[in-house]
């Protein structure tokens, strides 16, 4: 599954990115116009058995809106995901999905 697959017709300017330790997953809100406030798609990786992050030392600016560069898969269940502000790991047995935001 590659990055261009699963944002669609959405921009890759990235509205929320949030992983929730609790129940295990990552999900990641992006914006269908970056000049629109609202989120219309949001990626969602479950069953998440391991994340680390690491900011991207270049991204001083908080004030910038992050967005998605990439999105590697260098093994079967582990995922590399880079923005403009960091990069994620992430290890998962679910398989990542979209779902529309209304």
């Amino acid at each position: 599954m590659t990055l261009t697959t699963l944002l669609g017709n959405s921009s890759p300017y990235i509205s929320n990115l949030v992983y929730d330790i609790d129940v295990r997953l990552l999900f990641i809100e992006c914006l269908e116009d970056p000049s629109d406030e609202e989120p219309s798609l949001r990626i969602v990786f479950p069953e998440i058995i391991s994340y680390a992050e690491i900011n991207q030392a270049d991204a001083l600016d908080d004030e910038l809106m992050d967005d998605l560069v990439s999105m590697d898969w260098p093994g079967e269940n582990r995922v590399t995901i880079i923005t403009c502000k960091k990069e994620i790991m992430i290890e998962l047995t679910g398989k990542p999905f979209t779902e529309k935001i209304d």
